[in-house]
């Protein structure tokens, strides 16, 4: 009897502590329903100290875009349009030899004091305003982009000196990446606790374009204006230069050496409504450089650190 009920006690207590375990696994998947628009706030700002044969040059970036996301309806076979569009951006810019730029959509006004640099104002006005489609297929993956060429044809009108750099972020191919870069946050098997997955994207350092790996841990459940949300630690675990063979620079990199030196973020996730509420990170890198220019090599050091920053605005509908 004693032995029966010992092993009726064992069995209870095994359930019991398995149900929190149970309850850890969790499903994590972006949703689009039909006719659901959302607006993100997305913030991003860069120190950037770049070094060349002794020389110091630092530039510094703050800049804030408001993105509208509007989910249309699927058609008959089950393609999904997803629409994006620029509604506002702001920046500030400290580039090398202490030259200020400053830029509000708002009124559309550039201010700074380098001549030089009007033409700025030009590409700043052509941002607010860029629309585009991402066209999803039936399991919610990146089957198209539409209005990308219409993209092209208005950059066409910009300053010669920024306008195939622009043109050549706003790319169907790019606007592709970014999209799915987002989709593949997320895990692909159930989440739990102590599981990582990592991923990799491609990000933007003032011009140098590099390529992240991160790696990402489920955390577990915090609660947030009465909504009971899924948290996600996110941290840069390595970094890598990459070289644009069609870049007009007059001066290249030819070589890179990047380590990450810290890095720290969170991603807030509604499970219930699948979309992210928020996404923050910040990570520095530090590094050796060699660029060449004029037929010389010239050696140089890299110390930049990013801080991004995004938040839902408006509720899903």
């Amino acid at each position: 009897m004693r032995t029966i009920r010992g092993a009726l006690a064992t069995a209870a207590l095994l359930v019991t502590t398995a149900l929190p375990s149970a309850r850890a696994q969790v499903k994590l998947e972006h949703k689009f329903p039909e006719g659901r628009k959302l607006s993100y706030s997305s913030g991003l700002k860069i120190h950037r100290m770049l070094t060349v044969a002794g020389m110091e040059f630092p530039t510094d970036v703050d800049q804030v875009v408001v993105i509208a996301r509007t989910t249309g309806s699927r058609a008959a076979d089950g393609s999904l349009p997803v629409r994006e569009k620029i509604e506002s951006f702001r920046a500030e810019l400290t580039l090398p030899g202490n030259i200020r730029v400053a830029f509000d959509s708002k009124d559309g006004k550039l201010e700074t004091d380098e001549k030089q640099l009007e033409f700025l104002g030009d590409v700043y006005r052509f941002i607010p305003g860029i629309e585009y489609t991402v066209v999803l297929d039936t399991q919610n993956h990146v089957k198209a982009i539409e209005g990308a060429e219409k993209i092209q044809e208005k950059a066409e009108k910009l300053d010669p000196q920024v306008r195939d750099a622009l043109r050549s972020r706003l790319s169907a191919e790019k606007l592709r990446t970014r999209f799915n870069q987002e989709l593949q946050i997320l895990p692909d098997v159930l989440a739990r606790p102590g599981e990582p997955w990592e991923r990799t994207l491609l990000t933007e350092v003032v011009d140098m374009e590099l390529e992240l790996r991160q790696k990402y841990e489920y955390i577990g459940t915090v609660k947030k204006n009465d909504r009971e949300l899924d948290q996600i630690s996110v941290r840069t675990i390595g970094a890598t230069y990459r070289d644009d063979p069609n870049s007009q620079a007059p001066s290249k990199v030819t070589k890179a050496d990047l380590k990450v030196e810290s890095s720290d973020g969170t991603i807030l996730f509604d499970r219930m409504t699948g979309r992210i509420v928020s996404a923050k990170e910040k990570f520095q890198l530090k590094g050796t450089l060699s660029f060449s220019a004029q037929g010389q090599e010239f050696p140089g050091e890299l110390d930049a650190t990013v801080e991004t920053n995004q938040e839902l605005q408006t509720p899903a509908r």
